[in-house]
């Protein structure tokens, strides 16, 4: 038997050869794949007439049949969305019924004769209506009605205006919103005139995320304004810029000292109308946010998203 044959196991190493790049394995990538056009049965022609269309045309006709079916589940998504929200607030309003002893009618008006009149204004500037199409002036006519449902049913109510109303807007609230004329004037009044013709230019204040003065408070007697609009980021400083040409007071709310953003102080016109509600009710900034700001704008989600003191 030779050396080589004598050494013992434990003395032999066992040596991987090192792997070079071009033997690495590569890494897979699962991609979800979407509907090929080769098998795709098209929902609003004939298969036949489908496949003797050019690709790039059958590939279109693929892409906005989909985008429609998606269209109709998202739609019927948010039905039912609704159709729950409304079935709670029966069960809600059928049980505080049931501990009371009182009609939701009944309940209602006990609520409204109860109601304060905190002698805060609060403007809804109207005057944007050329700078919205079709879908933003139907959106923010929703917004406005939320407001006005806000307004009733807070336990302390603003003085509410809507200033400038004219215009598609004003054709639609005619139109499309009749039983606007029912609404309460002591929840709502709506002006055609802008709100310097109206009130003092002393006691406005425009609330505007690009003002660089932030309210801690607010005032008795002041009226705050903000802008009726549905920009989605067209128009930057488009309210700022108006009020320093009126030369009104501006400010922002205190919403950077209590709430990590994940995207920019953007809210919709019933958002902040419904914080400062709940600002008037409970004189905390941190509860107003977090009781109405979506929790898909906070920065960490994961995280408490509150820094600083309680106001």
């Amino acid at each position: 038997m030779s050396d080589a044959e004598k050494t013992p196991e434990k003395d032999q190493v066992c040596q991987t050869p090192p792997v070079s790049e071009e033997t690495k394995p590569e890494t897979t990538r699962i991609v979800k794949a979407g509907p090929s056009v080769k098998t795709y049965i098209p929902k609003t022609m004939d298969l036949d007439e489908f496949k003797k269309l050019p690709l790039t045309q059958q590939k279109k006709l693929m892409k906005h049949e989909l985008w429609v079916q998606r269209a109709d589940e998202l739609k019927e998504i948010k039905k039912q969305k609704k159709k729950q929200v409304r079935k709670r607030r029966n069960q809600r309003q059928a049980q505080e019924a049931a501990e009371t002893g009182m009609s939701r009618c009944s309940l209602k008006r006990q609520k409204l004769e109860t109601q304060e009149n905190s002698n805060i204004g609060l403007v809804l500037d109207m005057a944007f209506d050329d700078k919205m199409d079709e879908k933003e002036i139907k959106s923010i006519s929703s917004q406005v009605m939320r407001c006005y449902s806000a307004n009733r049913q807070a336990a302390k109510r603003v003085n509410l205006h809507m200033t400038k109303l004219h215009g598609k807007l004003r054709e639609r609230f005619d139109t499309a919103m009749p039983h606007h004329v029912g609404w309460s004037s002591d929840h709502v009044q709506m002006h055609e005139k802008e709100y310097l013709e109206l009130f003092d230019k002393s006691d406005l204040v425009y609330l505007t995320a690009d003002s660089p003065n932030v309210i801690e408070s607010l005032e008795p007697g002041k009226l705050y304004v903000i802008g009726g609009i549905v920009d989605k980021n067209r128009y930057p400083r488009l309210t700022l810029n108006k009020a320093e040409e009126q030369g009104i007071a501006h400010a922002q709310l205190p919403i950077a000292k209590y709430v990590k953003m994940s995207t920019r102080k953007i809210m919709t016109v019933n958002q902040i109308f419904e914080m400062l509600l709940k600002f008037i009710e409970t004189n905390d900034w941190k509860t107003a946010f977090m009781d109405v700001i979506p929790q898909r704008k906070f920065k960490n989600e994961d995280e408490e998203p509150i820094k600083g003191d309680e106001a």
